[in-house]
C-alpha cells in the first residue's frame, strides 16, 4: 500500500470527532541514543497533532526531523494502562513511522510515560534498538494541549 495513502487515512481517523477530548500540538522534542558513537541528531524537532479518542486512548500524527537527519512521518496510538497519579500516566505507544534504515515503514510498539497537566505535557518513550531498521534511545516529546 502506497505510504502516504496510509498516513494520510490515519491522520483522518485522528481527528474523528470524540465529545469532550483533548487536543494537543506534539512539538518535537530531543532523544538520548543508547550507542553514543553513531553521531545522532539528538534535537528531534517538528510538529504533530493528538486526540483523545477515549480517556485512556490517544491518536497522533505529525512529522519530524530524526535521528539520521530525514523527516519522519508517523501514526501512532498511545494507550495508557496505568494512572500513576498526580498527571503521570504509563502505557505503550504503537504505530508506524518512515524514514528510517533499510525500509520505507517500519512498525514500533514502545512503553511510554506521559505527564499531562493543564496546557502542557510531556511524554517519554523508550524506542527499541532493532537493527538494521533503527537505533535505540530514550525520546522526550513537549506537547500543548489547546482543547480539552
Amino acid at each position: 500500500m502506497n505510504t502516504r495513502i496510509l498516513m494520510a487515512a490515519l491522520a483522518a481517523l485522528c481527528m474523528v470527532s470524540t465529545a469532550g477530548a483533548a487536543e494537543l500540538v506534539n512539538i518535537g522534542g530531543g532523544s538520548y541514543h543508547f550507542e553514543r558513537d553513531l553521531g545522532h541528531n539528538e534535537f528531534n524537532y517538528g510538529i504533530g497533532y493528538e486526540k483523545d479518542w477515549r480517556e485512556d486512548v490517544s491518536w497522533t500524527v505529525g512529522v519530524y526531523k530524526n535521528s539520521i537527519r530525514r523527516a519522519s512521518f508517523y501514526a501512532l496510538a498511545n494507550g495508557y494502562a496505568l494512572d500513576l497519579g498526580a498527571g503521570f500516566r504509563a502505557g505503550l505507544t504503537g504505530g508506524l513511522m518512515t524514514g528510517y534504515h533499510q525500509s520505507p515503514v517500519i512498525g514500533t510498539l514502545m512503553p511510554t510515560l506521559e505527564w499531562r497537566g493543564e496546557h502542557l505535557a510531556l511524554q517519554s518513550y523508550v524506542v527499541p534498538t532493532i537493527k538494521p531498521y533503527i537505533d535505540g534511545a530514550v525520546v522526550l516529546q513537549l506537547k500543548y494541549v489547546f482543547s480539552k
